[in-house]
């Protein structure tokens, strides 16, 4: 697929441009160019012309539909007992969601099955985006997920695009929860407690932090004592007792000290309103208060949806061929 088809989609997509001349502007070619390059994607039945609308002066201005409606997306995250996922268009629009509950340890075969069914009966689905609870590299190699033997070490991505001919994004849980959240002018943290262990994803100006080793994120780490990570004492002590709180301050204190982000997210199911500011109260002891971050609430199984949807609209936007795969 060409490099323009793609910044055209972008624009209708993305930018939400309905005219030529606004998208020859943005695409940073001729009249005639962006012209054709519409054309070949009506002939495509990717864009329509919308009906004529009389502009100041009489003279009607030509406009173009994106036909989101007709290309899907699927996305889905996996957890330990759970998955959920989401059938959209690429317009952002939800068609089908669902939660699906299993009782198995080989979460590789219950993904597979559960693809294959859903693919079955959403023949229109282009692209995949897939979230598992693990450090994920950029070619959706599963790295490190000590809750999912299934998955771990696997080329999950790699694996997924072959057996189902379309192309598949494989990511971390919260990778893709802080991309929903993420602004090209903050830095921004989103942690969540889970079942698996704590995990945070970072976004700086807009750009999700994987770190040298696809490791960045894995707060469980962060020291606590001389015998005790922050992950060990979330796990071994109750919900909001002083540990608890501390365990959370130090993770907040981390990453003010290092990235000094503009927001920290915790998810509503974690911590309340009120244990935000219990939290803020804790840190402005020991780090200047004006300097500390905002403590802010996310809905996570939103905001991980969200994120692995804009995931499935990218790879469409970059990877699907004019007129999109025949089925």
């Amino acid at each position: 697929m060409s490099e323009l088809i793609s910044h055209t989609r972008h624009a209708f997509l993305v930018e939400h441009l309905d005219t030529i001349p606004a998208i020859r502007h943005v695409l940073d070619v001729s009249f005639p160019t962006a012209s054709k390059q519409i054309d070949q994607m009506i002939a495509a039945r990717e864009i329509e012309e919308t009906p004529l609308e009389l502009v100041r002066g009489g003279r009607p201005a030509k406009r173009y539909r994106y036909r989101a409606d007709h290309f899907h997306g699927l996305s889905l995250y996996l957890e330990r007992t759970y998955l959920q996922y989401r059938i959209h268009d690429v317009g952002e629009h939800v068609i089908a969601t669902d939660r699906l509950n299993f009782d198995s340890t080989d979460h590789g075969s219950v993904l597979s099955k559960t693809l294959s069914t859903l693919l079955d009966d959403h023949p229109d689905v282009q692209t995949l985006a897939i979230g598992v609870a693990g450090a994920v590299d950029t070619t959706g190699t599963i790295l490190f997920a000590p809750d999912y033997p299934s998955l771990d070490g696997r080329p999950l991505q790699q694996e997924l695009t072959e057996r189902f001919g379309r192309p598949v994004i494989v990511e971390n849980d919260m990778n893709a929860a802080v991309r929903a959240q993420a602004s090209d002018n903050n830095t921004t943290v989103y942690i969540y407690l889970g079942t698996n262990g704590p995990g945070a994803g970072v976004a700086v100006s807009g750009h999700v932090v994987r770190g040298a080793h696809h490791f960045a994120g894995e707060i469980s780490f962060i020291p606590f004592d001389e015998k005790r990570n922050v992950g060990q004492v979330l796990a071994t002590t109750a919900p909001h007792s002083d540990d608890w709180h501390e365990a959370l301050c130090r993770i907040i204190l981390s990453f003010s000290v290092t990235l000094n982000p503009d927001v920290i997210l915790f998810t509503s199911s974690d911590v309340s309103e009120d244990g935000l500011a219990r939290l803020t109260d804790r840190c402005a002891k020991r780090f200047p208060l004006d300097k500390l971050p905002q403590l802010q609430q996310g809905d996570w199984e939103t905001d991980y949806l969200d994120g692995l949807m804009q995931l499935s609209i990218q790879s469409f936007i970059e990877q699907i061929p004019l007129g999109g795969l025949a089925r």
